[in-house]
């Protein structure tokens, strides 16, 4: 069973993710923030990580970087309500690492479609941006 970790400061957003890949046969991991992120991926396997880009302390753009350094083949989608964030150079600089970009809300399909072709066997996944 593939893993997802979700980080999103907002419980609700969490639990809906979680309640949505569960139901597609993934196993969840949640954190409401970037510092609890590192400490999970420390000490846990992920398959991929979900991340909200607004959060407090360890904003998600920073939490992308450290990703990056330390976990180069984990697969990253990013979620935010601020878009614009996506053009920033933490983005860029992560390459092919990040697989999606979606702008809040989410579209849970568009997501789970996503997460499903980052999980796949396929060596090449495009990127995909997310339509709200």
């Amino acid at each position: 069973m593939k893993t997802v970790l979700v980080v999103d400061d907002e419980r609700w957003v969490r639990q809906l993710y979680r309640d949505a890949f569960e139901d597609a046969g993934y196993a969840v991991l949640e954190a409401e923030d970037g510092e609890v992120a590192i400490q999970v991926l420390g000490t846990m396997r992920a398959d991929l990580a979900i991340l909200d880009l607004h959060m407090p302390h360890t904003h998600g753009l920073e939490l992308l970087t450290h990703i990056h350094r330390a976990w180069p083949a984990l697969p990253v989608i990013l979620c935010s309500a601020l878009p614009k964030l996506f053009d920033e150079y933490a983005v860029w600089d992560a390459g092919t690492q990040v697989v999606g970009l979606f702008p809040k809300p989410v579209e849970l399909s568009a997501l789970l479609g996503c997460v499903a072709r980052a999980l796949s066997e396929e060596s090449e996944v495009p990127i995909a941006v997310g339509a709200s």
